[in-house]
């Protein structure tokens, strides 16, 4: 006899099982999409956030513009990042240390300082908060670091009390490299003038360089210059000319035009001969300049790297790289051997035939470098310079024939003196005009509140950030004390005090950084910039 088959217990009734079908349908949306929004927003606080990139202070690296789709956008690690804090040249994320708030309609700027001309606060908790902006640099100083700012370079005291550049890891200066010259890029420019006979051509894919003895050819010297173009349209004319611009696309590497009003032939390089403009001031860092890049990239660059790709050799063939009349660098080259000079003292040699390989020679940091393929050669310290005053050259000579399957030249990133305001300079009249335009402002019953905090401002960010670098309360700062450079020499060596980060752009001369408003604090840290994640072709790791 079969047992009756018991039906299920029907589920107990709930005050959800009531509802219509509708109802229930829009709570369970409701509800999933709150705890994944609850989840995404602590996933957003505490460990991965996304940032868009607005400005072109860290370029190459990161390109910024205002506009959402011209920029990059990263993504930066908070979670990992709380516990270890930013390490040397990591490219970081943090509040700006000065307090901002939102412009008034008719405002022109994208922040106005909190801090009226009488010093009193403007930000008010509910009705004007402060902005809480964020900025991306790379930190490269760190708390407790005695150090100093000159040819480019950071030194950092040692503790031995002597000073050494700060390197970078091999991961970081890789990506730091920026490529001003490479054969092929852009045919008709040939940056190299001939002398004594010396010939070159390209033909084939190769470059072929003709040298009989006593010949040379050397590279332009504007080669040399601390100047960034990002890849796009920019407007030339010849300099001190009345012609109108004319729109010419330019980049690092393709810098040769013609100017069509005179059929004349320029290089964006030739800053003393042609005037390049931005097309904005959206394309920089910082408006105060204007786009007139004649004006921010007068400084000349001390670290440089060759790369070639030998396809044949026949006689020796030389490779200088000069610094003035005062040093010489040389790699030498024959068909089954290789040897390096400085200053006419051969330090190393080699029996390893460089055709068919890829030479690398670089002055880098006050070292000389030599690689052959991946294999490190050398590596041979070298007395600092100057390149403001021992200026950098470069050259082929010998009596052969070479010809490349490729050859280009790198530059280092170049840490300048800063744009008006830096602790860096000497801002003697800078102080002098900013006081007495502060003075005027404050006493002036016509000017508006705006134009008042701003011309005030002024003055105090250039006395500001030299209170904060030596230690001292503006209002026992000398004259000369809130004026002058500091951090340009041993001498004038500064260090930073405990929790505080010098945060500064990679894209130096038009970045506005620390140099101009001083040390980030730990607590305004945000996080550790990892990867570029749009656009889809700009997908990198950040170093």
């Amino acid at each position: 006899m079969t047992e009756p088959t018991v039906a299920p217990a029907a589920p107990p009734l709930t005050y959800e099982s009531d509802l219509p079908s509708l109802q229930q349908w829009v709570n369970g949306f409701c509800e999933n999409w709150i705890f994944a929004f609850i989840i995404a927003m602590g996933i957003r606080h505490f460990c991965l956030e996304a940032f868009r990139i607005p400005t072109a202070s860290m370029e190459p690296m990161l390109f910024g513009d205002p506009a959402f789709s011209k920029s990059d956008h990263v993504v930066v690690d908070k979670f990992f990042f709380r516990f270890t804090g930013p390490s040397r040249w990591d490219v970081t994320v943090f509040q700006f240390p000065q307090p901002e708030i939102e412009p008034l309609s008719g405002e022109q700027t994208d922040a106005r300082t909190a801090i009226a001309a009488d010093e009193s606060r403007l930000d008010r908790v509910m009705f004007r908060p402060l902005m809480y902006r964020n900025f991306v640099k790379r930190a490269v100083i760190l708390p407790g670091d005695r150090y100093y700012i000159a040819g480019g370079d950071i030194y950092l005291e040692q503790s031995d009390k002597s000073f050494q550049v700060s390197r970078k890891p091999l991961s970081v200066q890789n990506e730091l490299w920026q490529n001003v010259y490479r054969f092929g890029e852009q045919k008709e420019y040939q940056p190299w003038m001939p002398n004594g006979g010396a010939q070159v051509r390209g033909d084939d894919g190769s470059l072929r360089m003709t040298l009989p003895a006593n010949s040379s050819l050397s590279l332009l010297p504007q080669q040399f210059r601390n100047l960034y173009l990002k890849p796009g349209t920019f407007r030339v004319r010849p300099r001190g000319s009345d012609s109108p611009d004319e729109l010419i696309e330019l980049s690092m590497t393709s810098p040769q035009f013609t100017f069509q009003r005179t059929r004349r032939t320029g290089i964006a390089w030739d800053l003393d001969s042609w005037e390049v403009r931005r097309m904005t001031t959206a394309d920089l860092d910082s408006g105060s300049y204007g786009t007139l890049l004649n004006q921010t990239m007068t400084e000349w660059i001390g670290d440089v790297r060759f790369t070639a790709q030998i396809r044949d050799l026949t006689g020796q063939v030389a490779l200088d790289i000069t610094q003035g009349n005062t040093h010489s660098f040389r790699l030498a080259l024959t068909p089954n051997s290789w040897s390096v000079l400085v200053d006419n003292k051969e330090i190393a040699s080699g029996k390893d035939a460089p055709v068919g390989q890829t030479v690398t020679f670089a002055h880098l940091d006050n070292q000389i470098i030599f690689f052959l393929s991946d294999k490190e050669m050398l590596r041979h310290d070298v007395a600092p310079s100057d390149p403001l005053v021992q200026r950098l050259g470069a050259r082929w000579s010998g009596e052969g024939t070479i010809a490349f399957a490729a050859l280009s030249m790198d530059r280092d990133v170049h840490y300048t003196m800063g744009q008006t305001g830096s602790f860096l300079r000497e801002e003697g009249t800078t102080y002098l005009r900013y006081k007495q335009q502060s003075e005027m402002a404050i006493n002036d019953r016509f000017a508006s509140p705006f134009n008042r905090d701003m011309e005030v401002k002024y003055y105090r960010d250039l006395v500001t950030v030299r209170s904060q670098i030596l230690g001292k309360p503006v209002a026992e700062l000398s004259p000369q004390e809130a004026s002058r450079g500091w951090g340009y020499s041993p001498e004038t060596a500064i260090t930073a005090p405990p929790g505080a980060y010098l945060m500064m752009g990679d894209n130096s001369p038009q970045s506005w950084d620390s140099r101009c408003w001083g040390y980030v604090m730990e607590e305004n840290l945000r996080g550790r910039v990892l990867a570029v994640i749009l656009p889809f072709k700009r997908w990198r790791v950040v170093r």
